[in-house]
Parts: C-alpha cells; sequence; structure tokens
C-alpha cells in the first residue's frame, strides 16, 4: 500500500502500514539522525513539519482504503500541538480516524506516538482528485 503513494526518495516517510480499516489507519515512520541533521546541531529534533507529514501521507493511505483515486492535495491542519520532542533515531506511530467526508474531501482526527507517549496531535484535511 505504501509503495502506491505518490511520495519518493527522502519524503516518503511512511515504513509500513500496521492496521487499515474503514474509519481509521495507523501506520508507521522511521527518523534516523541524518534526516534532521543540522536541526538542532548537538540536540537533534525531528522537526514538526516531518510529524505532519507523516499524518498526511497516512491520509493519504486511509483514502485509498476508501476507493477514493486521483492526485492528492494537502488542504491544511488544524489544532496542532507537539507535546513532547521526538529525538532520532526513533520510529513513530501515526493513529489517524477519519472524522468526516464530502466528496473527495477527508479530515481526520491523527495522534502521533512515540513507544506508546503521545508526542503530536493534528486535525488534517486533505482532497483527492
Amino acid at each position: 500500500m505504501i509503495d502506491r503513494l505518490p511520495h519518493r526518495g527522502r519524503w516518503a516517510l511512511l515504513d509500513r502500514v500496521v492496521q487499515t480499516g474503514p474509519t481509521e489507519v495507523v501506520t508507521e515512520a522511521t527518523f534516523m539522525p541524518d534526516a534532521v541533521e543540522g536541526h538542532f546541531p548537538g540536540d537533534p529534533v525531528v522537526p514538526g513539519a516531518l510529524l505532519l507529514e507523516a499524518v498526511a501521507q497516512s491520509l493519504l493511505v486511509l483514502s485509498e482504503g476508501l476507493g477514493i483515486a486521483g492526485r492528492p492535495r494537502l488542504a491544511g491542519f488544524d489544532r496542532v500541538r507537539f507535546l513532547a520532542p521526538v529525538v532520532p533515531p526513533a520510529t513513530v506511530r501515526v493513529e489517524l480516524g477519519l472524522r468526516g467526508r464530502s466528496g473527495a474531501a477527508l479530515q481526520g482526527d491523527a495522534r502521533v506516538l512515540l513507544d506508546d507517549v503521545v508526542v503530536a496531535t493534528a486535525r488534517v484535511t486533505g482532497t483527492v482528485g
């Protein structure tokens, strides 16, 4: 399923799909030290933007499971909270539940976890068409 996402190279953040269902998806993304080089020297932290990109890619996995085909577009994030730093090497789990759907537009609520500790939450909206 991940190999069908349009992301390639270092932008293909998801390592695997752990679980899928009609209204939820659980994925994993691993961040190595070279992915965060310079953020911050001597105290590396995974940028929040990379955590949000993993959430956005998880929404694509969910949309594919719903049978929505087409070119993906990220519409936005709301209620983003970063609750704890993610220091590489680290594998995070993204738990994303479908909040609503209108045609090809989806909205989901996400939790990003590291070792069962919630490190970020967000509401994500995207369209496929």
